[in-house]
């Protein structure tokens, strides 16, 4: 019983030393970039979505989503299915234009 205290607290102390791992949430959306070999900066649309869906009694699945588009209507097309698919009161639903810059 000894031993397994004297490991446990070697354990504690090695972790205790190690660095701090922070969890990295998965990638969720489309980033804009400029289109390659641009001459200028480019405007997209960038779509941000936050609805939910009742699960269960009480259980609302939430969801944020992001996408990438060169225009309005595709953008809004895409907040119509993702509204059909969470349509609990969005938080977020919008297409916000962006200018993003070439690289020289």
């Amino acid at each position: 019983m000894r031993n397994l205290a004297l490991a446990g607290g070697v354990l504690g102390l090695a972790l205790a030393a190690s660095p701090a791992l922070a969890w990295t949430p998965p990638s969720v959306g489309t980033p804009c970039h400029s289109v390659r070999h641009a001459k200028a900066d480019s405007l997209l649309i960038a779509g941000n979505y936050l609805g939910g869906r009742p699960v269960r009694a009480g259980v609302v699945d939430w969801k944020s989503f992001q996408a990438c588009f060169r225009d309005v209507a595709s953008c809004e097309q895409w907040l119509s299915h993702r509204a059909s698919a969470f349509p609990l009161r969005p938080g977020i639903a919008r297409c916000t234009p962006v200018t993003v810059g070439y690289r020289r």
